[in-house]
């Protein structure tokens, strides 16, 4: 039956007339727990947001900062928050612990954690640290580089060890190295005049991820939906923070006022290379390689405490980052 031109146009406009007052699907609200206070290392994540990308989505994402009482681990794992974002390593451990968390995104390939020296000091490679003194404290740094040190062939008993967090002993001359998360720490210390070198382990043979997307099994295997959505959405979050550096800097700083925006920016252009690697520009950001996390499972058993069995294939699922 054809309609007549009144008829289709009156129809027609009834049936805008429903579009318009019909309300519109609410957004999935989720939220993510840092690793960490706010800061560049998250950048990803609010320009996904800033921008619109998770609302494009369909995705209402409050990002909920970590910190010492703030394990992301243990609070995704209890229902607390959606996602969250650590290292392998802390996930794994996780597991082994019975919480059933699984990996879905890898977006910094290299691990920013190492030792940190004075350039002065002439530490180059792990057999420099020879004779040396080095300062640590148990933690994601000290695993790696213990790991670091081994495949290096350097036994432990030939470095002078000293447990301690603090970057003043290294300033001082109290020690020639420490354990240290590079894109940061070391930062801060050269913008204080410190000329710093650093070790990294991903430079050595020892292969894991840092700010990985975890969720709980139930939400995994309940929702993958809303897991594919999410790390698509937090993709383009990752390419516009590091293709719009300066407004970037200035979205993440109007969040924490705490924040130096000179160092920021310093710290957002070093950890581009930890970012975007020959896997990462080819697979793209975030995507990642599950045999590095049997290495990582490896390297807590040999030098991180891990001593309950995690099946590791189990631990992640590479299919929610899309192909490029």
């Amino acid at each position: 039956m054809r309609l007549g031109a009144k008829t289709l146009s009156a129809a027609l406009t009834l049936t805008a007339v429903i579009a318009l007052s019909a309300p519109a699907l609410a957004a999935d609200k989720v939220s993510l727990r840092l690793p960490w206070l706010l800061n560049v290392q998250s950048a990803g994540y609010v320009m996904a947001k800033e921008k619109g990308f998770y609302a494009d989505a369909g995705l209402d994402v409050d990002i909920m900062p970590g910190g010492p009482n703030l394990n992301s681990t243990a609070l995704v794992a209890s229902g607390a928050n959606t996602f969250g974002t650590n290292d392998v390593g802390q996930i794994l451990l996780g597991d082994a612990n019975g919480m059933d968390l699984v990996m879905v995104a890898a977006c910094f390939q290299r691990h920013p954690a190492g030792v940190v020296s004075l350039e002065k000091n002439g530490i180059r490679k792990p057999t420099d640290l020879i004779g040396k003194t080095l300062a640590y404290n148990e933690g994601g740094p000290w695993t790696l580089t213990k790991a670091m040190l081994a495949k290096a062939g350097v036994p432990l008993e030939k470095i002078k060890l000293v447990v301690s967090p603090s970057d003043q002993l290294l300033v001082n001359g109290s020690v020639d190295a420490k354990t240290d998360f590079v894109i940061n720490e070391a930062v801060a210390l050269d913008l204080q005049g410190h000329k710093t070198s650093a070790l990294l382990p991903s430079d050595f043979g020892v292969s894991t991820y840092a700010e990985v997307i975890f969720a709980a099994r139930r939400t995994v295997e309940g929702s993958p939906d809303l897991v594919k959505r999410f790390v698509a959405a937090t993709q383009r979050g990752y390419d516009y923070a590091y293709t719009h550096k300066d407004e970037t800097v200035k979205a993440i700083v109007s969040l924490n006022n705490q924040l130096d925006p000179v160092q920021q920016a310093r710290q957002l252009e070093l950890q581009e290379s930890y970012v975007y690697t020959d896997f990462s520009r080819a697979k793209g950001v975030c995507a990642f390689d599950g045999t590095v996390i049997g290495e990582t499972e490896e390297t807590l058993r040999d030098f991180g405490g891990l001593k309950t069995g995690v099946d590791v294939s189990k631990t992640y699922s590479t299919e929610f980052v899309p192909a490029k």
